[in-house]
């Protein structure tokens, strides 16, 4: 890369440089303002949700199988 290329790549750079936020910024890059907080009670919530799910489907397919089975 020349010298005329890299300096106009800075050149456009520095004047693009706060007119418009990024459209996506990786997680690990968040300040703590932008990333949500982590609630425990709130994941265990979904971890119990999904236990209770996960039971439930189970208990319907092993019904399905014994009516299937039956019939």
């Amino acid at each position: 890369m020349t010298e005329d290329v890299a300096e106009a790549m800075i050149k456009d750079i520095k004047s693009s440089e706060g007119k418009t936020p990024t459209s996506e910024v990786p997680l690990a890059f968040q300040t703590g303002a932008g990333r949500p907080p982590v609630d425990p009670v709130a994941i265990n919530n979904t971890r119990k949700q999904m236990t209770l799910f996960g039971t439930f489907a189970v208990g319907v397919l092993l019904v399905l199988l014994v009516v299937w089975w039956a019939a």
